[in-house]
């Protein structure tokens, strides 16, 4: 997997940021990064990446002083990407801190399959989720979806997403933290559609 991404202008000559993955990984990739600027030059220093997001500090090193003009980031990430989500179940609103989600399988496997889920919620609001698997079996899995990033409810429709993993090490897992990525829900949600009239 990798990237682009305009910087932000910056009145300091060192900015920090973090950025998330448009998929996530199974386990924090390797990433490398490097900066791209008009009449200035920069170094990339202190990366350091989870399962979905990679945090990065760019240095201008020709000047002490910050830059006005948006520099290039061009990154890189190597490791094991989650697959493509097989389906998708819409939350809705809750009260409350946490929600329990039943989802059916569009058809039974012959026997209980290893789980991998995550949580969008919406760009506008930031919010984030945890998931956390309670059972898997042969027609479909039930998970309590958890908002992180407050303790309190939520009044949004976050979606959670979910794929078929090989990995025996990681049955029934569920992504524990994730920031809503840079692709609308409407357009997770589109693939699927498309995925299941296949």
């Amino acid at each position: 997997m990798s990237g682009v991404r305009y910087l932000p202008t910056s009145e300091t000559n060192s900015l920090t940021m973090t950025l998330t993955f448009g998929i996530p990984f199974i386990t924090a990739p390797i990433v490398t990064a490097n900066v791209v600027g008009l009449n200035a030059r920069y170094a990339v220093q202190g990366v350091n990446s989870s399962p979905f997001t990679f945090v990065v500090t760019v240095t201008r090193t020709d000047s002490p002083d910050g830059w006005t003009k948006s520099p290039m980031l061009i990154w890189k990430a190597i490791g094991p990407e989650v697959p493509d989500p097989k389906g998708f179940q819409e939350i809705g609103e809750s009260d409350y801190v946490t929600a329990n989600v039943t989802v059916n399988f569009p058809e039974p496997f012959d026997v209980a399959p290893n789980i991998f889920a995550w949580v969008m919620g919406t760009f506008a609001n930031q919010t984030t989720y945890s998931a956390q698997m309670i059972s898997v079996n042969k027609s479909g899995f039930q998970c309590t979806v958890r908002r992180t990033d407050k303790n309190a409810g939520w009044k949004e429709n976050p979606v959670l997403l979910w794929t078929v993993i090989e990995d025996s090490d990681t049955v029934g897992c569920c992504l524990p933290r994730v920031k809503f990525v840079r692709r609308s829900v409407k357009t997770v949600c589109g693939r699927m559609k498309m995925i299941r009239k296949r």
